[in-house]
């Protein structure tokens, strides 16, 4: 079960030891949250993947893609945790966001909306909640408690009970916060029904009359990080039946040659012909929309296949294969891989020593400089006392780098260590 799974993530994996000293430290947890997109050196993108990893296994964990509470259905955007706390970042209007790696709890902000502050206000206790997964499981949740919180409060992301927190900005510094305990979840459909379309070819999906024009890579613009571009579905939706369609409610997902799955961007799809699709469909219209996609340059073909349910926990699906032709190679250029294998503090418990390496799997020299590494948590950002070998660090293809940093104990119980685009949880301090 899911949630089974997700406890490991809070239970089960440590890849801290003790170091073998007369008088050791004390041991912490580290949990590794990876990006989808793993270019160096960059911080982590707005769409992630999160990776449980136990030993020499690693598990990607299915990601919520739509959240339901009433009549109420929003689409859930991953955003990764950023410096200074959590708020609700710009350009997901209508769209609810859900903190990335945040898997037991799972944590999501609302858009502060008068509506969504409504609609957290009329929860009546044992109301049903539910979350639909990117592999098609929907989680049940019943709603417990609402209350305030300090805005960023620790205790609103602790992962040490299975269950849903909604968050909404309420201005002042504070937030409306509603919890819902998991109750069960349900399995898909080893084999879900759904038709196969070609490009230009339209095709009927329950009420909706769906019609892929065109795919194409886009590879300028300021806003993409070293190493990624976006992919642009170019689509159009018939309203075939006799009630609006919630746009809202449309799933859609894209997948490539090599099996890796990529979610809507809401800020890709902005820069398409169409643009992302708002509101709704009414009978007999016609809407013009792009799908767009966060994705590396080396997006494997030679086909990728794009995937659209117009209701989230439906069987009903189209999938459209379309012809893709992988770019040419980029210039040679590094390609780190960071891992944590010791995280604990001193005997004095007044410092955290954070042990590691990164490993250069691309053709060029990777270089670590101060600013491509932090460390942060509810007090803020961490002091860093000492970085082993002392920084910057350059490291040619092929090579590995064995790496040790120092940081002042935080006042807090979880950190966020984050080095070039890697994201670790270190818990338990």
């Amino acid at each position: 079960m899911l949630v089974a799974v997700g406890l490991v993530l809070y239970l089960g994996i440590r890849r801290a030891w003790v170091k073998e000293e007369p008088n050791p430290g004390m041991p912490v947890e580290v949990v590794k949250l990876t990006p989808t997109v793993i270019a160096s050196p960059v911080p982590p993108p707005a769409s992630c993947e999160t990776i449980i990893s136990s030993g020499d296994v690693e598990m990607a964990v299915p990601l919520p893609v739509s959240l339901t509470v009433g009549s109420e259905a929003f689409p859930v955007s991953p955003v990764a945790p950023v410096e200074g706390g959590w708020t609700y970042p710009s350009g997901y209007s209508g769209s609810a966001t859900w903190v990335c790696g945040t898997v037991v709890n799972y944590v999501v902000g609302l858009e502060p909306t008068p509506g969504n502050e409504t609609l957290l206000g009329d929860l009546e206790p044992g109301q049903e909640i539910r979350v639909h997964l990117s592999n098609g499981v929907a989680l049940l949740f019943r709603f417990v408690e609402r209350r305030e919180a300090v805005a960023n409060e620790a205790r609103v992301f602790e992962q040490t009970h299975p269950r849903l927190t909604l968050i909404l900005e309420t201005g002042d510094g504070t937030w409306q916060v509603a919890t819902a305990d998991y109750v069960a979840e349900t399995e898909p459909v080893e084999s879900p029904s759904g038709s196969q379309a070609q490009v230009g070819e339209p095709v009927r999906v329950g009420d909706a009359q769906v019609t892929v024009l065109k795919g194409y890579a886009e590879r300028s613009g300021e806003d993409l990080l070293p190493g990624t571009m976006r992919y642009l579905v170019e689509f159009s939706v018939e309203n075939a039946g006799a009630v609006p369609l919630d746009t809202g409610l449309f799933t859609m997902r894209l997948v490539d040659g090599g099996g890796n799955e990529y979610l809507l961007s809401p800020a890709a799809s902005a820069a398409g012909e169409g643009g992302p699709l708002d509101g709704e469909v009414e009978p007999s219209v016609t809407v013009a929309g792009t799908a767009g996609y966060l994705v590396p340059e080396t997006l494997v073909g030679p086909a990728l296949t794009w995937t659209f349910n117009p209701q989230p926990g439906s069987e009903l699906q189209v999938r459209v294969n379309i012809p893709y032709e992988s770019g040419a190679q980029p210039t040679a250029e590094g390609q780190a891989i960071v891992t944590i294998g010791d995280a604990f503090l001193n005997s004095a418990g007044d410092v955290l020593i954070i042990e590691g390496e990164v490993e250069n799997v691309g053709t060029g020299p990777v270089t670590v400089e101060l600013d491509d590494i932090s460390l942060t948590s509810s007090a803020g950002m961490g002091e860093l006392r000492m970085a082993a070998p002392q920084l910057p660090w350059t490291i040619e293809p092929g090579q590995t780098q064995v790496i040790e940093l120092q940081y002042k104990r935080p006042d807090a119980s979880t950190v966020l260590l984050m080095l070039l685009g890697y994201s670790f949880e270190v818990r338990g301090l």
